[in-house]
């Protein structure tokens, strides 16, 4: 006779068969995992080079004799994780003036120049016309605009007088054209009532004048499909994006929602507004338009509520409330598969000194 497993042998064979393919599925679950968080990882921190290393470009050739304007907005976390704790995501958006080398790679004329009028905002969806804050935070868009000033006299256009064009040529001068036929001294004299507050409208999305017809708030508007924005499109899966400057004073970064962080907003430097947190005018978004001939500060709650215009000038420029020494970017940045589902949030730090 042959001797051969008893069923009892058997049993255990298969029972011990059966735990080796569990423990060998749990670690190719575990490495695969870990494989797709690598690689998650590893797209988030390519942005974060992108960002910083773009943003250290333009801010090694930031222009103070320029002008400068900031504004903030802080919209209710509802939804969207609260990246850091205040209850509220940050939409901030700045455009200045800063020397390089730049060349236009849209679909406009090819320009060369070495003074450029830049600024960076979350981006609206064309088509719909969506607001960033209104997006899924996994699909938000860091724009970055550029208009390249030049003289060049064969091209086609001169600088377009804001006041004398309609709603969709404002869009066209914003987010397709790249340059304008205008110095930055010549930018700076544009008188505020009649153009340039129609101008700082369409470039940051923010009503500046409670006159203003809000079709005026225009903004960068990108979308990966649409060639003629693809431009501007800087970063994808931006979800937060806000901007400080070190304030000398009270030894802290400006603005915060809750600059004690407390939970009691009476100290915020916002105007928050709690009917319609997804707007965007003049009676609720603090800001700072560095400008000696009519710029200010505006900031809610009890702090600095007020103009001071006295410190708007190039030599006590580390005073500015909101500017300063210094300027902290700080971004929240998703991988494209939705791997780290909250995404990591990442500060920038920019100094502004000679």
């Amino acid at each position: 006779m042959k001797k051969a497993f008893t069923l009892i042998e058997l049993v255990v064979a298969i029972a011990i068969l059966a735990m080796m393919s569990g423990f060998a599925g749990v670690i190719f679950n575990v490495s695969a995992g870990s494989h797709r968080a690598a690689l998650a990882n590893a797209e988030i921190m390519q942005k974060l080079r992108a960002i910083t290393d773009q943003l250290d470009r333009d801010f090694e050739g930031f222009r103070k004799d320029g002008e400068i304007f900031v504004a903030w907005s802080a919209v209710p976390a509802g939804g969207d994780y609260d990246y850091d704790g205040d209850g509220h995501v940050r939409f901030d958006r700045i455009m200045f003036f800063a020397v390089g080398d730049f060349q236009s790679y849209g679909t406009d004329a090819l320009v060369r120049g070495n003074v450029a009028r830049i600024s960076y905002m979350l981006a609206k969806e064309p088509v719909t016309d969506m607001k960033a804050s209104q997006q899924p935070p996994q699909r938000r868009v860091l724009a970055r605009t550029q208009h390249i000033l030049t003289a060049d006299s064969e091209l086609p256009r001169e600088f377009q007088d804001p006041n004398n064009l309609n709603f969709q040529e404002l869009d066209k001068w914003n987010n397709l054209y790249e340059y304008d036929r205008i110095s930055m001294n010549q930018w700076k004299c544009i008188p505020w009532e009649t153009d340039k507050k129609i101008a700082l409208s369409a470039i940051t999305d923010v009503i500046i004048d409670d006159t203003m017809d809000p079709r005026y708030a225009i903004g960068a508007k990108v979308a990966p499909y649409d060639s003629n924005s693809i431009h501007n499109l800087w970063c994808e899966g931006v979800g937060e994006f806000k901007v400080q400057g070190w304030y000398d004073p009270e030894q802290r970064w400006v603005p915060e929602v809750d600059p004690d962080r407390n939970g009691n907003l009476a100290d915020t430097d916002f105007l928050l507004d709690t009917v319609d947190p997804t707007k965007l005018d003049a009676q609720q978004v603090p800001g700072v338009l560095y400008n000696p001939h009519y710029g200010g500060v505006i900031l809610g709650g009890s702090f600095l509520n007020n103009r001071y215009t006295e410190l708007l000038n190039q030599e006590r420029f580390d005073e500015i409330p909101g500017l300063g020494r210094a300027l902290k970017f700080t971004f929240t940045l998703y991988d494209s598969r939705g791997i780290i589902t909250e995404g990591r949030t990442f500060t920038h730090i920019v100094y502004l000194g000679d």
